[in-house]
C-alpha cells in the first residue's frame, strides 16, 4: 500500500487542471482514449469516482473524473501493438476472437478466451500534460488500494488485484497504458505493458 504517487510538477492549486485533457474522452472517444475504468465490457463507459493524487507529502489535489462517453462498437481484428500469441503466452490461456475499439491515438485491444469467454484488454491514454495521465493511472489503481509498480523502466503507477483478475497502469510523460487480466496476478498486465511500449516504441 501506499499513500503517495510521484507527479511531475502541478501547476496552480485548481483540480480540474488534472482532468482537463480528459474531460469529454472518458473510456475511449474518437479524440483520445482517457481515465474511464478498463473493464471486460465495451460501449458505454462510466468514470469511477473523484480520484485523490498526492503530489508530494503534503500536498493532495482532489481530481474529479471526466463524464462518461461513448466509444465505438468493437470489431474483430488483430491488436497493432499487441500479438494475440504473446498475450496467450502470459495469461496461460488459448486465445479465441480479438476485437480491437477504434480510438486514439491507439485502438483499445480486448482478447478473449479460446472458450469465448473474457481474457484480458490494454489501452494506450493519450493526455494533454503528465499530470492528466497520472489522474488516469490513478483512476483505474487508486493508491490507497494499490500497490506501487515502476515498469517498464521510467514509468511509474499501480498494480491491483479485483474481484475478477487483476489491473496494473502506468504513465510516463503524457502518456498513460492500462492493461486488466482475468488472472489474479498482477505480473500479467504489467507484462502486456512492458511488450506494448517496447512494440510502440514509448
Amino acid at each position: 500500500m501506499r499513500s503517495v504517487r510521484a507527479l511531475p510538477m502541478v501547476v496552480g492549486p485548481a483540480a480540474a487542471l488534472l482532468l482537463a485533457a480528459c474531460s469529454g474522452s472518458a473510456g475511449s472517444s474518437t479524440a483520445a482514449t482517457t481515465a474511464a475504468p478498463v473493464t471486460s465490457t465495451v460501449g458505454t463507459v462510466t468514470a469511477s469516482p473523484s480520484t485523490i493524487t498526492s503530489t508530494v507529502p503534503g500536498n493532495t489535489i482532489t481530481a474529479a473524473a471526466p463524464a462518461p462517453t461513448s466509444e465505438p462498437a468493437p470489431t474483430d481484428g488483430d491488436c497493432p501493438y499487441l500479438a494475440t500469441d504473446a498475450v496467450a503466452d502470459i495469461n496461460g490461456q488459448h486465445t479465441g476472437t480479438t476485437q480491437v475499439i477504434d480510438v486514439q491515438p491507439q485502438p483499445v485491444c480486448v482478447f478473449y478466451r479460446s472458450d469465448g469467454g473474457w481474457m484480458a484488454s490494454i489501452r494506450i491514454i493519450q493526455a494533454d500534460t503528465p499530470q492528466a495521465a497520472v489522474a488516469a493511472v490513478d483512476q483505474h489503481v487508486p493508491i490507497d488500494v494499490s500497490d506501487p509498480a515502476s515498469q517498464p523502466p521510467g514509468w511509474t503507477g499501480g498494480s491491483m488485484v479485483t474481484d475478477t483478475g487483476s489491473v496494473y497502469a502506468v504513465s510516463k510523460g503524457d502518456i498513460a497504458i492500462v492493461a486488466e487480466s482475468n488472472q489474479q496476478q498482477s505480473i500479467k498486465g504489467r507484462q502486456m505493458v512492458i511488450k506494448a511500449v517496447a512494440n510502440l516504441g514509448l
